[in-house]
C-alpha cells in the first residue's frame, strides 16, 4: 500500500459508444478544468467546501497547478489516488481517493464530473475503474463517501452496494454552511464477484475494455512557468509557517479535574518505561486481547518514533499524545489526530488500563475534547468503539458524545476489521441538520 500512484492510468473502457480514461491531471487540463467548473457552478457550488474566494477567483491558473502539485506529490507518496475522467480524449472531471491509510486500508472518494458527461451515466463507469483498482490493487478493505444530506442525486447514486452506516453532525462547512453529511461504505465483501467494471460491462451489451489507445487527448495552453514556480515558492513558504502554528508545535500541557483527580498532560520522556511494561491500547477501555496485541507492537524503536513524531503537534501523523494520571499514576494516554484538511474535524482515542474505573476514562476524554474544542479551535470530535465494546460505549455516552451509526469492516486497534460504532461531539455553529436535508424519492 506504500507504492506510489503517480503515473497510475486506467482504461480504457467503451460504453454505449463512449470510452473513458483516467489518468493524473496534468497542468495544460486547466482550460477545460476551468471552463467546466464555472459552467457547472450551480451544480458543484451547494455542495463544495466554503471559502472566503469567489467562485471565478478560486478557479484561477495558480489554484490549478497547486491541485496538481499537491496530487502528484500525495500519489507519490501513497496518500492518494488523483486521476482525471478523460471521455473520449477529453478532459471531463476528477475522481480521488483521498486520505489512503495503510493501517486501516481506507480511503475516502471524491468525484465531480462534466453535468452533461454525468447525464449520460459516464460517472459510475469511472468510479468503477477506481474502486476496482483501489480493492485488487491498493488492497483497500473500505471506501467512503461523505455526501450532504442536501445533496439527493449523490445521494441517489451510491445506493447500490454502498451502505449508509451513519449520519455525521455538523462534519462540513458546504456552499456557505456546516452541513450534516451521510457517511456511506463500500467494503470489499460488498463487491460483486468479478469486481464493479466487470458487472457494468455485462449489462451493457457491446461494451469492451478495450486494448485500442484511447482517443488523442484534446490538449490545453501550456501553463507558464513563472505561474508554476510562483506557486511552489507559496507551498514552501506554507510549510515554513505550520512549523510555527500552535496545531503543530503544540505547547507542553497540563489540564486537572478535582472531581475525579484525573490529570491529562502531555508525554514525557519516562513515559516511555511504563509504556513499554504496561500497554494500552484501544478507543475507550481496552479489552485484554488489544493490550496483549499493543505489547506485540510497542517495541522501544516504535515508542520512541511515534513520541518524537507527535512533537511535531496536531498535523503529524500521530498527532498530539497525552499522558492520563489517576490520583497522581499513570493509567493510560488518550490522543487526538487524523486532523482534516481544514482544521476543523479530528479523531480522538483514549487508551486506559482495564483495570481502572471507566468513570476515569470518561473524564479523561471530557477534558482531551474540552481542549480540542477551547483551546484549539476543532469543532468536532469522533470517537470509533467496537460494537461488542459496551463499556467503551458508556464511556463515550458519559462524556457528551453522540451515537451517529456504525462503521462496517472498520480496522481497530488490535488489527482486526470488525463493525464499530462511531461517537462525535460537535460545537460547530448553525448548520442544516439530516432532517431538514432532501428526502431521497
Amino acid at each position: 500500500m506504500s507504492a506510489s500512484y503517480a503515473s497510475l492510468r486506467l482504461g480504457p473502457v467503451r460504453v454505449d459508444g463512449v470510452t473513458a480514461l483516467l489518468r493524473p491531471p496534468r497542468f495544460d487540463d486547466f482550460d477545460a478544468w476551468r471552463r467546466l467548473r464555472l459552467r457547472d457552478r450551480d451544480e458543484l457550488e451547494p455542495f463544495w467546501f466554503s471559502s472566503p474566494l469567489t467562485w471565478d477567483q478560486r478557479h484561477s491558473r495558480a489554484q490549478w497547478v497547486r491541485e496538481c502539485l499537491a496530487a502528484a506529490s500525495e500519489a507519490a507518496a501513497g496518500r492518494r489516488i488523483g486521476t482525471v475522467l478523460e471521455i473520449d480524449g477529453q478532459f471531463a472531471g476528477q475522481i480521488e481517493l483521498v486520505g489512503i491509510d495503510p493501517r486501516t486500508r481506507a480511503a475516502e472518494l471524491s468525484v465531480w464530473v462534466d453535468a452533461e458527461v454525468g447525464r449520460r451515466g459516464v460517472t459510475g463507469l469511472a468510479g468503477a475503474m477506481l474502486l476496482d483498482f483501489a480493492f485488487a490493487e491498493a488492497s483497500l478493505e473500505r471506501v467512503t463517501a461523505p455526501v450532504a444530506v442536501t445533496n439527493v442525486d449523490a445521494r441517489r447514486a451510491v445506493r447500490k452496494y454502498w451502505a449508509r452506516e451513519a449520519v455525521l453532525t455538523r462534519y462540513f462547512d458546504v456552499g456557505g454552511r456546516r452541513i450534516d453529511h451521510e457517511l456511506w461504505a463500500l467494503t470489499r465483501d460488498r463487491l460483486p464477484e468479478g469486481g464493479l467494471v466487470a458487472e457494468l460491462l455485462a449489462a451493457h451489451p457491446g461494451a469492451t475494455r478495450t486494448s485500442v489507445p484511447a482517443p488523442a487527448p484534446v490538449r490545453g495552453r501550456p501553463i507558464p512557468r513563472t505561474t508554476v514556480l510562483c506557486v511552489r515558492a507559496r507551498q514552501l513558504l506554507g510549510r515554513v509557517r505550520h512549523l510555527a502554528d500552535p496545531l503543530r508545535g503544540s505547547r507542553p500541557i497540563s489540564v486537572y479535574d478535582d472531581k475525579q483527580h484525573v490529570t491529562v498532560r502531555s508525554w514525557r520522556p519516562r513515559d516511555f518505561l511504563h509504556d513499554t511494561e504496561h500497554p494500552t491500547a484501544g478507543t475507550a477501555l481496552p479489552t485484554t486481547s488489544s493490550v496483549a496485541a499493543a505489547r506485540r507492537r510497542r517495541t522501544p524503536r516504535a515508542w520512541w518514533c511515534g513520541a518524537l513524531a507527535s512533537r511535531a503537534g496536531l498535523r503529524s501523523s500521530h498527532g498530539l499524545v497525552f499522558t492520563v494520571e489517576h490520583e497522581g499514576r499513570r493509567v493510560g494516554t488518550c490522543r487526538l489526530f487524523d486532523q482534516d484538511m481544514f482544521d476543523r474535524n479530528v479523531r480522538a482515542a483514549v487508551a486506559i488500563s482495564p483495570a481502572t474505573d471507566p468513570a476515569i476514562a470518561a473524564t479523561a476524554l471530557r477534558m482531551l475534547i474540552a481542549h480540542a474544542t477551547e483551546q484549539l479551535g476543532i469543532w468536532r470530535v469522533a470517537l470509533t468503539v467496537p460494537t461488542s465494546d459496551r463499556t467503551g460505549a458508556a464511556v463515550a455516552m458519559s462524556a457528551g458524545l453522540h451515537h451517529e451509526g456504525t462503521l462496517h469492516r472498520f480496522r481497530g486497534s488490535d488489527g482486526t476489521f470488525t463493525d464499530h460504532d462511531l461517537w462525535a461531539f460537535s460545537t460547530a455553529p448553525d448548520h442544516v441538520t439530516a432532517d431538514t436535508g432532501g428526502a431521497l424519492p
